[in-house]
């Protein structure tokens, strides 16, 4: 008898497209146009004459005062919201105004003009989240998967949003002043990312069941997908800049990366030890971006320099350049073995020796 035809091959790993990063789109009203370009007196006109100002997109689902505020025009999204937009709506992504007016003040760099002109309206960014927590907006809110529009680099960031709250998003951006309002009005500084299956970005070539394989090191239990992934003092102390390019793009508070650890761990309270799902510490984070400051900080509140991470680099290793292009910091190098970590001398970008 004939033998059982073959399985078909299994498709490769590609890069998606830009339509499958974005997912639908179009559907736009006379109003959503309006928002989306900061014609307020436009709006105005429109909203006056009936417009529903809390119509959705045909395509992602976003809400007028959504599109208003992931394009910077705030003063525009303060005129709905206080002609009764709901604060709450999301599109399909889960991401609310409130997420979304956090991600556009701190957006990453790009490798192209971005406009600055939305800075000069009247109302400020903490302006604007106050009111719409005081209007009701949820400070728990999470995504429902990476905001496409989170950064314009091609996906250099080293970090995915799925699961992500405004808490979260504003220490990422290491902005004290955002996430002591949000937790004026009831944010829960606790709520981590989630993790995900394999790998999510451009030009992912190591497929799940291969990473799955690899030996871990570092003693804790995996991870299950859907499980905890970053937590927001890894957020907050530079996740991503050992394991990706997102130092050249990452956008946050001038010096703010002290007082941000500061603030997680002596006020709120945060564990200085937890692993994220990389097996990574704060430590290994501020290690990567040689910040010595940060590091001393936390081990004087009991952090630990000698764990490993799930790929089995030490906190030395991570500002050892363990990726190309992420920088060598000798200094914090010298630091971490003084404080015992292990140097593995594993360095990208040093060249033979």
């Amino acid at each position: 008898p004939d033998s059982a035809p073959e399985p078909p091959p299994e498709p490769p790993v590609r890069a998606l497209s830009s339509i499958e990063q974005i997912g639908k789109q179009g559907g736009f009203t006379a109003l959503h146009y309006a928002a989306r370009e900061g014609h307020r007196s436009t709006a105005a006109l429109l909203a006056d004459a009936g417009a529903d100002i809390n119509q959705p997109t045909g395509g992602d689902q976003t809400p007028p005062m959504l599109v208003a505020v992931i394009n910077g025009n705030y003063d525009l999204a303060r005129d709905l919201l206080e002609r009764g937009a709901d604060p709450n709506l999301v599109s399909d992504d889960g991401a609310a105004p409130l997420f979304a007016t956090l991600n556009i003040e701190w957006s990453l760099r790009t490798w192209y003009p971005q406009p600055q002109a939305f800075r000069q309206q009247e109302t400020h960014y903490l302006d604007f989240m106050r009111l719409l927590l005081e209007a009701g907006a949820d400070p728990n809110q999470r995504t429902g998967t990476h905001i496409w529009y989170a950064a314009y680099n091609a996906g250099r960031m080293g970090v995915d949003f799925t699961g992500a709250t405004p808490f979260w998003r504003a220490a990422y951006a290491v902005d004290v002043d955002a996430m002591r309002l949000l937790v004026e009005y009831g944010a829960d500084p606790n709520i981590w990312t989630i993790k995900l299956p394999g790998r999510r970005f451009f030009g992912a070539n190591v497929p799940a069941q291969q990473q799955e394989e690899r030996l871990d090191p570092s003693g804790l239990p995996p991870v299950p997908d859907g499980g905890p992934a970053i937590h927001p003092l890894h957020a907050a102390s530079g996740v991503g800049f050992g394991t990706s390019r997102v130092a050249q793009q990452h956008r946050s508070v001038p010096d703010g990366w002290l007082p941000a650890v500061r603030y997680l761990v002596d006020e709120l309270g945060i564990d200085p030890n937890l692993r994220d799902k990389d097996g990574f510490t704060a430590i290994h984070h501020a290690a990567a971006r040689g910040d010595n400051a940060t590091i001393l900080f936390l081990v004087s509140r009991g952090a630990d320099v000698n764990v490993i991470s799930r790929r089995g680099q030490t906190t030395a290793d991570l500002a050892n350049s363990p990726e190309q292009r992420a920088q060598p910091h000798p200094a914090t190098v010298v630091l971490l073995e003084k404080l015992g970590s292990k140097n593995n001398h594993q360095c990208r970008t040093c060249g033979s020796r």
